[in-house]
C-alpha cells in the first residue's frame, strides 16, 4: 500500500471540510424596497431612500421591516439636528461600510446567521 504525502492528505481532508459549507450555505435574496423612497420635491422621481436591499439567512419580510425601522430612527435623529446612524435595530447590530456613491450610506446590519444590507440616498439639500 502506497502513503500519500501528508500535504496531498490534507489537501484532501480540507476538501472534504470545505465542500459541504459551501453547498449549504443560505441564499441571498433582493427585496423591493420602492416604498421606501422619497422624491426631492413633490412629484420629482424617487431618487432618496432605501436601495440595493438585500438579506441571507432570512426573509425579506425580515429585510423590509428592519430596514424601514433603521430609515425611521435615521431620519427621527435628522428632524432633531443630528446625523446621527442607528447602530442597532430590532437586535441587528449596524455597521457603515466605505460608500460607492456620493450621498450614501452603505449599511449591514447582523443578528446571528442573518445579514441585512442596503444602501440609503440622502438629499444633500
Amino acid at each position: 500500500m502506497r502513503r500519500l504525502p501528508l500535504a496531498v492528505a490534507l489537501l484532501m481532508i480540507a476538501a472534504v471540510l470545505v465542500g459541504p459549507a459551501t453547498a449549504t450555505a443560505a441564499p441571498t435574496r433582493t427585496c423591493k424596497s420602492a416604498d421606501m423612497r422619497y422624491p426631492f420635491e413633490p412629484g420629482g422621481p424617487k431618487t432618496f431612500g432605501v436601495f440595493k436591499l438585500r438579506i441571507t439567512g432570512g426573509t425579506c419580510t425580515t429585510a423590509r421591516r428592519v430596514a424601514k425601522a433603521w430609515m425611521n430612527e435615521f431620519e427621527a435623529n435628522l428632524r432633531k439636528g443630528k446625523v446621527k446612524l442607528p447602530r442597532s435595530v430590532e437586535g441587528f447590530a449596524f455597521t457603515t461600510l466605505p460608500a460607492t456613491e456620493p450621498q450614501t450610506y452603505n449599511e449591514r446590519g447582523r443578528k446571528r446567521k442573518t445579514t441585512i444590507r442596503f444602501n440609503y440616498v440622502v438629499p444633500n439639500g
